[in-house]
């Protein structure tokens, strides 16, 4: 095993977490907590202080994960986790691609019934949400002729 803060274990906990998480940078709190922050190697102030400055700025909320490495071990430590988000990133989305591409056959043949499902899903929810409306039927039909007038432009 690699030492606690140091470039190894950075990059394995950073890949594993990013390899495990989804939807941005959220995920990974709780590891680092638990991995560095409650064994001291990172001061609660330095994460918290990284974290929120991620929060204040444009992109990525996961931005503060090079800004754990730095404080961890300098700009090699930000370096290597930034690496390490990056890496299952790539091959995360390479692989997707490849499936969406293998997949391009099937997803045609759906796709023109897909359109009606949808829209029945939409229908049933909106008809549940009206129903407690108690609309009158001259309230239906001018809803029936928007959406056609909606389905036809």
């Amino acid at each position: 095993m690699t030492a606690p803060g140091g470039l190894g274990d950075i990059f394995l906990v950073i890949l594993l977490t990013s390899l495990l998480s989804f939807g941005g940078g959220n995920g990974y709190i709780p590891v680092m907590q638990a991995r560095w922050i409650e064994t001291g190697l990172l001061d609660p102030a330095l994460f918290s202080f990284v974290l929120g400055l991620s929060y204040l700025t444009p992109g990525p909320k996961s931005g503060f994960i090079a800004g754990v490495g730095y404080y961890l071990a300098g700009i090699p430590g930000a370096l290597v986790a930034a690496l390490a988000v990056v890496i299952p990133t790539c091959l995360g989305a390479a692989g997707v691609s490849y499936a969406a591409k293998s997949m391009e056959k099937i997803v045609s043949l759906v796709t023109p019934s897909s359109g009606f499902i949808l829209a029945g899903l939409i229908a049933a929810a909106a008809w549940g949400t009206a129903a407690p409306m108690n609309l009158s039927p001259l309230h239906l039909a001018g809803i029936a002729v928007v959406a056609v007038l909606v389905m036809w432009r």
